[in-house]
């Protein structure tokens, strides 16, 4: 594996780019798992708003409509707030596909970020980690430079 490119290992699956997002929550599409042993969710928090609380977190569903979707036990972060701080940060949530309800025919995972009380500046990618099929594509990438 030292000879792969990291644009090889980590895949974006799916982004919601550097924005204000108000009150609201933001969700991202629903995307197969399966061609991955691991999933890693990234969130960029920048500035927030006096009052603002931000929570995200992994779902997993059925098919890429979201059927039977339901919250992945433990991928949640603790709720970040202004008044605590914080801001200005990085957050990861680290998923292995075999902690899906694989039994129960999920396979498929997206992520949401809830933004209350005021606006929160942010952007998030949800990355498929290490392929399970090589090649992997490149068609979400903008640019690779390497």
């Amino acid at each position: 594996m030292y000879t792969a490119r990291i644009s090889e290992l980590m895949y974006p699956l799916d982004a919601d780019y550097a924005d204000s997002v108000g009150i609201s929550t933001v969700t991202g599409a629903y995307c197969l798992a399966e061609s991955y042993h691991r999933l890693w969710f990234e969130l960029n928090v920048g500035e927030m708003q006096a009052t603002a609380t931000l929570d995200a977190g992994l779902m997993q569903s059925t098919s890429a409509a979201g059927a039977g979707n339901k919250a992945i036990t433990g991928k949640t972060i603790t709720q970040l707030t202004q008044a605590g701080g914080d801001g200005d940060g990085l957050v990861c949530i680290e998923l292995q596909t075999e902690e899906l309800d694989v039994d129960g025919g999920f396979c498929y995972v997206n992520y949401y970020i809830t933004v209350a009380a005021a606006a929160v500046e942010c952007s998030a990618v949800l990355y498929g980690c290490s392929s399970r099929y090589m090649p992997v594509p490149t068609t979400n990438w903008t640019e690779i430079v390497g």
